[in-house]
């Protein structure tokens, strides 16, 4: 169940407590001004977002409760309007309420990321913020650390995983004098780097500027309850006009439009959608607000990036070749992790891993240990020379383990689907969504995972070749969503019509662009956000329609006279209470 007290705490109720503070004294004490005040209060508010929304050339859904408050006004009827003033401003409240409330979440995972680097003067290294690099100036690259600026290598050698900005899971080796681009990761050991430009003409900053291009350009949408405003409105306003000129009373007039005002379509979307936020948050996901579960329901093309969406993104050992017969897998993984567990490279990470689970022996531990970078790792054991080198002629991330130079065993590794990708492709099948591959990794490298589940695979595709895909199908006029989670899918999130991402304290441009972001790390989650937007969509559509239904009959009871204009007013807040248990139901 949604905290109820928390939301009626929140800062965005204080406007609606202050109403019916005002209501309610003014009930106890009969001070019929104040309802006025109350009324006073919501036509200030409804006048200030209706003329906002004009400005942007949008039909206002509070054009009928503006109108009904005025007749109110005018026809003294001051309870009744301070109850329409009432339930109007609770409808912001919980609009403004559910979209602050993740927005706040996926804000705090922002800004726990990194926002300095380690300058080197010298023998000295301090640390300093983003903004005052300049060009020329010298940083330590840390182990693990991202590269914020582009620059030079001054160390002999670097080791980078450029996933984060080309989807390909195996680092790469650069020598001195190399440029290297911001967004990449180091995996190896500490170098210096010699700044080229500053972080405005960084690669990493061009990322980020097609993020916020990508967010200038709105969803085409037409919210849910936009879709029923103008016809209903236009019911209500000619059962009211209707009433008053056939039967001469503008109290018939007041009464149909106190039951119109439409709550239901004020309420009923508001709360079905808080509620799908909560059940998110309850699942680890963070929907950024109640625009991005409706987007959630009608996109049906979504496009996957490979590297870290649908994989686990990190290399894992596949398959042991022997070539020696007189070793066997579990000697060779414990000779291979002896030199392995002094290195931070990927591979050699997956191996310890390896060793530790099939192993009955503990670590053995090697001497004179020396890695080069793009060769591989070397040392003494037992008295003989032992190393892990990068395999020739051979395809794919292999590295053999060789015995005074010579080979004795074969290592391959592949990344590894996600648990439960099969499932999530299943469900999307089920309900007729169009989605495909869109990865800047090599095809053969998507291929050899992905093929068995017969795909569209677009492959080494560049930020910018990501985005122009994502505008071709746009421009035809349909939603289209991006699933991703590195620095190189965050253009393309920005500019989707909904973007879903996995984060991780690297993925600050993502996790910005991004109208979701799933916490966890099982494609599951993918799934699960999915079908929360459709089953918060659909209950609010519910809500919609059965508060709509109600309406219309209590408009018509009012246009014959039957419901008085506060009779009309408490009826409307049945209707509220029906629509709004209703509308509960999305929370489970």
């Amino acid at each position: 169940m949604i905290g109820i007290v928390d939301i009626v705490m929140s800062r965005e109720f204080r406007l609606p407590l202050f109403l019916v503070g005002v209501i309610v004294v003014a009930l106890l004490f009969s001070v019929s001004y104040l309802y006025v005040v109350a009324m006073v209060v919501g036509l200030g508010r409804l006048g200030s977002e209706s003329y906002k929304r004009l400005r942007g050339g949008k039909w206002s859904l509070d054009y009928l409760a503006l109108i009904t408050l005025v007749a109110a006004l005018v026809l003294q009827e001051w309870l009744a309007g301070a109850v329409i003033a009432l339930m109007v401003a609770v409808s912001a409240a919980l609009e403004g309420y559910g979209t602050k409330r993740a927005e706040k979440t996926l804000r705090g995972l922002f800004e726990a990321l990194p926002k300095t680097v380690l300058l080197k003067h010298g023998k000295y290294e301090t640390t300093v913020p983003l903004q005052s690099v300049q060009s020329g100036d010298i940083l330590l690259i840390r182990p693990n650390e991202l590269l914020a600026f582009d620059g030079f290598l001054l160390s002999p050698k670097a080791l980078l995983n450029e996933a984060n900005l080309t989807g390909e899971m195996e680092p790469l080796v650069y020598e001195a004098a190399k440029l290297l681009k911001s967004g990449s990761i180091n995996v190896g050991e500490a170098f210096t780097l010699e700044v080229r430009g500053d972080f405005e003409h960084s690669s990493y900053r061009k990322i980020l500027r097609l993020v916020e291009e990508g967010k200038r350009h709105p969803s085409p949408l037409t919210r849910l309850a936009e879709r029923y405003n103008v016809w209903f409105s236009l019911l209500a306003l000619s059962l009211a006009f209707g009433a008053y000129f056939l039967f001469g009373d503008w109290s018939r007039f007041l009464a149909v439009l106190v039951i119109a005002t439409p709550c239901p379509l004020l309420i009923a979307a508001p709360m079905s959608f808080i509620g799908g936020l909560n059940k998110a948050a309850r699942k680890n996901i963070i929907i950024k607000g109640p625009y991005a579960l409706e987007l959630l329901a009608k996109t049906k093309i979504f496009f996957f990036d490979k590297t870290g969406t649908l994989t686990l993104g990190v290399p894992r050992l596949q398959k042991i070749q022997l070539l020696d017969q007189g070793l066997d897998e579990e000697q060779a993984l414990d000779i291979a992790a002896a030199l392995e567990q002094h290195s931070f490279h990927p591979l050699a990470r997956s191996l310890v891993r390896e060793q530790e689970k099939r192993s009955h022996s503990a670590l053995l531990k090697a001497q004179q240990v020396e890695e080069k970078i793009g060769e591989g790792i070397f040392g003494m054991l037992q008295g003989s020379r032992v190393g892990v080198v990068k395999a020739r002629g051979v395809g794919g991330l292999t590295v053999d383990l060789i015995h005074e130079d010579r080979p004795i065993a074969r290592f391959f590794f592949d990344d590894e689907l996600k648990n439960d990708v099969s499932k999530v492709f299943d469900y999307l099948r089920q309900r007729g969504y169009f989605f495909g591959i869109l990865t800047g990794d090599k095809k053969a490298n998507a291929e050899r995972l992905l093929r068995a589940f017969h795909l569209p695979i677009y492959a080494e595709s560049t930020p910018e070749k990501k985005v122009a895909l994502i505008k071709r199908y746009q421009q035809e006029g349909k939603l289209v969503g991006m699933i991703g989670d590195g620095v190189n899918d965050a253009p393309a999130l920005a500019l989707a019509d909904i973007g879903i991402v996995f984060s991780g304290t690297e993925n600050s441009a993502s996790i910005e662009a991004a109208d979701v972001a799933l916490l966890g790390h099982d494609a599951s989650g993918i799934q699960d956000a999915i079908h929360i937007g459709r089953r918060s969509y659909q209950v609010a559509l519910q809500s919609i329609t059965l508060g709509i239904g109600l309406s219309s009959i209590g408009m018509v009871l009012g246009f014959f006279g039957f419901i008085p204009v506060l009779e009309g007013a408490i009826l409307q807040e049945v209707i509220d209470a029906v629509v709004i248990i209703n509308a509960l139901r999305s929370t489970y």
